[in-house]
């Protein structure tokens, strides 16, 4: 089984700082108090200091929620890119590239497990555009985060893939974003906005760093528990590795 474990940092360092610093406060204002009227102010004034702290804390959690293999650590990924069921015993975590023609051939095999193995497992799809040699790869993964952000991931994601050969080589893809995304549930004003922002791209990063420091060099590569399948691999190779994680 994998475990989860909780990494330390400055940021979490500092916030037991600053707690220590409100406690110090708190006893300061309390000797001050002076009747009821101040007790009741005094009270008011703890719980906006803990519920402060306590929402200042939520970002540094998740953001350190990992999972340790030997391959080295995942990082959280958001709800919108995991399918399959949220409490599965096996964890099947996809590093794929949009204009990855072997990524887009893959995608029956991982929907047909999906459906062989519903309630135990779940995937994790993270971003790995290899931008040298696949134009559009970083523009299709910005759109289909811009598709996450309206939880409509996974259905954009299947028609990236099955429309590959029609935007892959187009020196502007967006009109083919934007005909995918109509159909979806998706607010297109927004989403095409979203198309345009420059806070999606180090997302993207992240997943490309982690997969780097994952040790993955082509796509798709696909980790079952701990035993990493790259390619074709996964389609002779995936039900046997789900089966192996779930005997453990």
């Amino acid at each position: 089984m994998i475990n989860v474990v909780q990494v330390p940092n400055v940021v979490q360092v500092l916030n037991v700082v600053q707690i220590l610093n409100a406690v110090r406060i708190l006893n300061a204002v309390h000797k001050l108090a002076l009747g009821s009227l101040h007790e009741i102010l005094f009270y008011i004034t703890v719980i906006r200091i803990w519920v402060a702290l306590f929402l200042m804390m939520l970002p540094v959690i998740a953001v350190n929620a990992v999972k340790q293999t030997h391959w080295g650590p995942i990082l959280a990924t958001p709800k919108s890119r995991q399918t399959g069921d949220p409490h599965a015993p096996v964890t099947i975590v996809e590093y794929s590239d949009f204009q990855c023609p072997s990524c887009a051939k893959m995608q029956t095999t991982v929907h047909n497990l999906l459906q062989t193995y519903q309630g135990k497992i779940r995937v994790m799809y993270k971003y790995y555009p290899l931008i040298k040699i696949h134009k559009n790869a970083m523009a299709a993964a910005q759109a289909a985060e811009c598709a996450a952000d309206q939880n409509q991931f996974w259905p954009f994601e299947d028609q990236l893939f099955a429309t590959q050969d029609a935007w892959k080589d187009l020196q502007n893809p967006t009109t083919s974003y934007l005909a995918i995304a109509l159909p979806l549930k998706i607010d297109v004003a927004r989403f095409q906005t979203c198309l345009n922002d420059p806070l999606k791209i180090p997302i993207i990063e992240h997943d490309a760093a982690e997969a780097r420091d994952r040790q993955v060099t082509a796509t798709p590569t696909f980790f079952v528990g701990d035993e990493r399948l790259v390619g074709g691999v996964f389609a002779t190779d995936g039900a046997r590795a789900i089966e192996k994680e779930l005997r453990k």
